[in-house]
């Protein structure tokens, strides 16, 4: 039954044709004919029904006949037409939708999630931890040397560097895993169903990919701009602010161990 409302609604022909027949039927004379003899009539009056609906049928297709078919044939069709218009709108506000939806919670220069998108995303993800009893990681990050790095080379190229970060940490994600733009030269992770050690081994794969990014360059005046990185292991019941606190205290202790590393602690 599906696929033939589906078949119908994509062919406007048929539309077209069972507008017309139905347009006929509804001022045609013969239906009223057909049922009177259906219910007042015995086997005598067969030959005269028969007579009737022959007559009936001659007229089906004469001259004053044809316009009412033909009129409620275009009526049909440009019904068709319209309904087929307003799908395909509704097509175009869903997929506009969609798309702004994106925009709205996209960094436009990364290309990663914006910190807005972060703070509701993470309060989601902890709520499934409570539900469901899984570990749940967070990495907070800083780019080393980016305002030497802006200062030397301008702001230009300090967004080149920043559009690169993004792909660097797009590439490293696993499917349940989200990054962010936490502001400026600061980006943010969420590692759903990962242990803090997890997340450290994470962490180091990225930091690789920086220091491999930065140490590529042969220039002898060339500023590497390395990642230093905050993890941090959900606790149960801490609230939110707390969880990225901790996260970005461990950051800050590994800028001040000598940056291009990893601090992790309880």
């Amino acid at each position: 039954m599906k696929k033939a409302k589906y078949i119908i609604s994509k062919i406007p022909w048929l539309w077209v044709a069972g507008g017309g027949v139905l347009g006929y039927v509804m001022i045609h004379p013969l239906v009223m004919i057909v049922a009177y003899f259906m219910f007042h009539s015995g086997p005598e009056d067969k030959t005269t029904l028969f007579e009737l609906i022959k007559l009936e049928l001659i007229r089906l297709f004469s001259a004053d006949m044809l316009p009412w078919s033909i009129n409620f044939a275009l009526i049909s069709a440009t019904a068709a037409g319209f309904l087929g218009r307003i799908r395909q709108v509704n097509a175009a506000l869903r997929e506009s939708e969609k798309r702004y939806k994106e925009l709205s919670i996209t960094d436009d220069l990364t290309k990663l999630y914006n910190s807005r998108h972060f703070f509701s995303r993470l309060k989601e993800e902890i709520e499934r931890t409570k539900r469901y009893g899984h570990p749940l990681s967070l990495l907070i990050m800083d780019l080393d040397n980016f305002k030497q790095y802006n200062d030397t080379y301008g702001h230009m190229e300090g967004d080149i560097v920043l559009a690169n970060a993004g792909e660097i940490l797009q590439k490293s994600l696993r499917k349940t895993d989200s990054a962010y733009r936490y502001g400026g030269e600061e980006f943010t992770i969420i590692l759903p169903e990962s242990s803090g050690q997890e997340a450290m081994h994470f962490a180091e794969r990225i930091r690789q990919a920086f220091d491999k990014e930065g140490s590529s360059s042969k220039s002898e005046s060339f500023v590497p701009v390395t990642v230093s990185v905050g993890v941090a292991q959900y606790v149960r019941g801490e609230k939110v602010s707390n969880f990225i606190k901790r996260a970005d205290k461990n950051l800050y202790a590994a800028k001040h161990q000598g940056k291009n590393c990893i601090i992790f602690s309880q």
